[in-house]
């Protein structure tokens, strides 16, 4: 699937007429446009340094994960399947098997891919820093040399 994203400014952001998939009126410094070349979305984020991360999880539905926001949606039509306020920074998104794992700085949130509720949340004990997928354990790295095996 061909996108296109970019950066637009505050007053551009603020005259388009485009559904918005995240915002924070009061915090958002950042501002950027979502294009399949059909369909358009607007979404605001505060981060000047980290730029948003965007992936498929198949042809039509999409991840956008900034800052303390992520959204799961069909690119086509604009449902929202998905939309959390992380209590976390959001680090990375990775698929294993039928399952999406939002990786936050603090927090690993499981997911079903199939109907993307919430199957579990793990709490770590410090700062993220990788996650290694096995046969039937999954490994998590911390900052300090923690390990967490799921």
């Amino acid at each position: 699937m061909n996108i296109d994203t970019k950066e637009i400014s505050e007053s551009e952001y603020n005259y388009l007429q485009l559904p918005v998939l995240f915002e924070d009126k009061l915090t958002d410094r950042v501002f950027g446009l979502f294009s399949n070349g059909i369909n358009e979305y607007k979404f605001g984020w505060q981060s000047t340094i980290i730029k948003p991360h965007i992936d498929f999880i198949d042809s039509s539905r999409c991840l956008i994960g900034i800052d303390l926001n992520f959204i799961i949606f069909e690119i086509t039509t604009g449902e929202i399947f998905l939309k959390l306020s992380l209590d976390y920074f959001y680090y990375d998104t990775k698929i294993n098997k039928d399952l999406l794992y939002v990786i936050t700085e603090l927090e690993i949130i499981k997911l079903s891919i199939i109907d993307f509720r919430i199957i579990q949340i793990y709490s770590l004990p410090d700062f993220f820093e990788s996650i290694e997928f096995y046969d039937e354990r999954i490994v998590i790295k911390c900052v300090n040399d923690e390990i967490i095996n799921i």
